[in-house]
């Protein structure tokens, strides 16, 4: 069966909190995005099950959009009905809510979830089109180097996820630039993932397609420098003055 982008969602809602938990350090990304904000509200495309968004929304206004109903539910219900993050079910461009933002975040890996690059372009555009003057892009992805395209290629492992030790298994397939594979547990649950990956290098041209120019680049929310041996990055876009985009 041909694997579709809203696999994702509902294939790993009811363990994504468990597995994830410990992706990031909230108060360090509260304080990066808190930065960019400036009081405004925030776009958070990919919400899932508001990992992110839950937090941000107690010091800023959040809207999510995700195209997984599984994945909303588990936020809404988390939410307690606090006014400042609203959610919808929908596809992240084509249902991209409407308003003005002074950030659109796509938290680690979101972009790649679209399936192809023209997916990717076209959602890069539309985001630039949601934000307010001064606005800014966020987008946090891992790095694809050498190194570990290897290692993910037909590769099978043992890997901790939460408090669950699951059978890994991955493929790449390097001339389309995607990679998946499927996490096993033991009581046989099949969580199947497959992505688009992008240098960072692409995505700064799709950036630039889009009116966007690149701001800053780190290698976390916690502003760790970005160097050639960064295996992650989060990248800050804002709109190109006029007449250079």
């Amino acid at each position: 069966m041909e694997y579709s982008h809203n696999d994702y969602g509902e294939r790993f809602a009811d363990i994504y909190d468990d597995w994830y938990a410990n992706l990031d350090d909230i108060d360090e990304f509260i304080r990066f995005m808190v930065a960019l904000a400036d009081s405004q509200p925030v776009l958070e495309l990919g919400v899932g099950t508001g990992r992110l968004a839950i937090p941000l929304s107690r010091v800023l206004p959040v809207v999510g959009v995700d195209n997984s109903a599984a994945m909303v539910a588990r936020l809404l219900a988390r939410n307690d009905a606090d006014p400042r993050l609203t959610a919808s079910v929908g596809h992240m461009v084509r249902d991209m809510p409407r308003g003005h933002f002074a950030v659109v975040l796509l938290a680690y890996n979101t972009l790649f979830n679209l399936l192809g690059a023209d997916e990717q372009r076209a959602c890069l555009a539309a985001a630039a089109e949601r934000l307010l003057p001064g606005g800014h892009v966020v987008i946090d992805a891992f790095v694809p180097g050498d190194e570990m395209l290897v290692e993910m290629r037909s590769n099978t492992a043992f890997v901790h996820r939460g408090e669950d030790t699951v059978r890994s298994d991955s493929w790449v397939d390097t001339e389309h630039q995607r990679m998946g594979g499927t996490f096993v547990d033991g009581v046989q649950h099949e969580r199947r993932w497959e992505i688009r990956y992008a240098p960072p290098e692409e995505i700064d041209e799709m950036a630039h397609a889009a009116g966007l120019v690149l701001e800053d680049r780190c290698a976390s929310y916690g502003r760790e420098p970005f160097s050639d041996t960064s295996v992650r990055h989060i990248s800050v876009y804002g709109r190109a003055p006029l007449g250079t985009a």
